[in-house]
């Protein structure tokens, strides 16, 4: 192997190795942030040559065409960068936020194996390491959720995405099984390079799984519930699913974009399932009272954008979204517990005027005729114009509601260097993924009229936050405001199915570990 391909290699194993350390506490803790400074030295390092040079690929240890090879590229060079970099800091965190603790040393090697594993996955150059790294980093995360096994709602979290993570592991293995018989290789850049081997019924098969192990794993409708209830685990875990885990099923979609963008039927159910996850989650959070209540909901709703922008073909825009949210998202929860503490006055309840709502669909409508104008429209790059969408929304929602009565020319001012800071990202996250551009699905008319739709629903809900405090009172709302403050009862159905499926409570499990 060439030297970038030795960097890249490492990078998961100095995870690994601080994982295998002695669980004595002062060992681990040194050995955790080492990995982590040296994990991050060589990601960075790995995703620069990658840059450079060009994607480079070793020797593949193998039997049928199944084995060990990494792959290093664009997309997992920058995911292996951002996996490495939460990784030191919620390491970091981790250090004083368990001291004490007599299993801190155990949770910091779970940590430390749940990195590995998901670093391993972004460099991974074959379908069975792949798969082995998607199954393993997954088992780790349930570890970790259940190290606070005596509090319900974390048993409740991991039973949950237990199973929706074995339904995500059944369907990837199935994909990967239809995939191998249908190119007679384990190879992934064989099987990117003539996508059209998997085709037929079987390619489409094969693509709908894929989107499928996506959809599970990155807790979209109906199986989200687990992700409301992690916050029982300790606070590293929580930043780290938010952040990174969760993240595990845009990886794999954009991994295998060329194979997803010849079966228009797997992007049309990434669309739907994205969007409504989006629009659900974006509206349930708006009436969580908890932080961290809201910010799993957020997540949810991030991750059906993600899937949204997946389907559009708008693959660029899918990982500046993945890595601009796991950095805001690993920091809101990381800086959650301050929010309770700070001695603020939280602001004035007030509706905003008639005239500043009626403002958020003009400025929505006027940014779309210019992205029109400059080739960013819903026609032109559907997934593009919905995360630029909701970004010039996200800042029109906190100025008017700061300031509703110049909330016009001030989000207008402000929006538009926000578009132009999202603009000049798009292009450079763009330069990393340059043979997926090529591979992206001409926008159609269903496209774009999705595009539209979504940030046309996303409109209404800016405009409708504004004018709650108004319409707070009226009875209908408050029937409303309930069903949906309890996230229209799924969770609840998710849990009385969960404890049917498993009646055992925390206490009899605590019995059965001493056993």
């Amino acid at each position: 192997m060439t030297w970038p391909l030795w960097f890249a290699a490492t990078a998961p194993l100095a995870y690994l190795a601080a994982a295998l350390a002695p669980e004595r506490p002062f060992a681990i803790l040194v050995t955790s942030r080492l990995a982590g400074w040296i994990s991050l030295a060589l990601s960075v390092l790995a995703l620069a040559s990658a840059v450079a040079t060009g994607p480079a690929v070793s020797p593949t240890l193998a039997q049928a065409g199944l084995g060990l090879a990494v792959r290093l590229d664009g997309l997992g060079g920058a995911f292996c960068v951002l996996i490495a970099f939460v990784g030191l800091v919620v390491v970091t965190y981790s250090r004083n936020y368990l001291a004490g603790d007599p299993r801190h040393g155990g949770f910091v090697r779970d940590l430390c194996l749940t990195l590995a594993f998901v670093e391993g996955l972004a460099l991974s150059g074959n379908l069975a390491l792949t798969a082995g790294c998607w199954i393993g980093a997954s088992l780790c995360v349930n570890r970790l959720l259940l190290f606070r096994a005596d509090r319900q709602a974390a048993v409740l979290a991991a039973r949950k995405r237990f199973v929706a993570c074995r339904l995500s592991d059944i369907s990837l293995l199935i994909a990967f099984a239809l995939i191998w018989r249908a190119t007679g290789a384990g190879d992934i850049g064989e099987i990117l390079a003539k996508p059209g081997l998997v085709a037929g019924s079987s390619g489409a098969a094969a693509a709908a799984l894929l989107a499928l192990a996506a959809i599970f794993g990155s807790a979209q409708l109906p199986f989200h519930g687990w992700l409301l209830e992690v916050m029982e685990a300790p606070t590293p875990v929580s930043a780290l699913l938010h952040a990174g885990v969760v993240n595990a099923g845009g990886f794999l979609l954009l991994r295998f974009a060329p194979l997803l963008a010849m079966h228009p039927a797997t992007l049309h159910l990434l669309v739907g399932i994205g969007a409504i996850t989006a629009l659900f989650g974006s509206l349930v959070m708006l009436t969580q009272t908890s932080v961290k209540v809201a910010l799993a909901y957020s997540t949810i709703a991030q991750m059906g954008f993600m899937l949204l922008e997946c389907g559009l073909g708008a693959f660029a825009a899918a990982l500046l979204h993945i890595v601009a949210h796991a950095l805001y998202k690993a920091h809101a929860f990381l800086s959650a517990g301050g929010a309770a503490s700070a001695k603020t006055t939280p602001p004035p309840s007030h509706s905003a005027s008639a005239g500043a709502i009626l403002a958020v669909p003009v400025l929505t409508l006027c940014a779309g005729v210019l992205a029109s104008a400059v080739g960013w429209g819903p026609f032109q790059q559907p997934g593009a114009f919905v995360l630029g969408g909701v970004v010039l929304l996200g800042v029109v929602r906190v100025l008017g509601g700061a300031r509703p009565a110049s909330a016009l020319p001030l989000a207008a001012g402000v929006g538009a260097l926000a578009l132009s800071a999202y603009g000049a990202s798009h292009w450079i996250f763009a330069r990393l993924l340059p043979d997926l551009a090529a591979s992206a699905p001409n926008p159609d008319a269903p496209a774009g009229a999705a595009a539209i739709a979504v940030v046309a629903a996303m409109t209404g809900l800016v405009c409708l936050q504004l004018s709650l405090p108004r319409a707070s009172g009226a009875p209908a709302w408050a029937r409303a405001y309930a069903l949906a403050a309890n996230g229209f009862y799924l969770n609840t159905l998710a849990n009385r199915w969960v404890l049917r499926l498993w009646p055992t409570s925390p206490i009899q499990l605590r019995q059965e570990g001493a056993a």
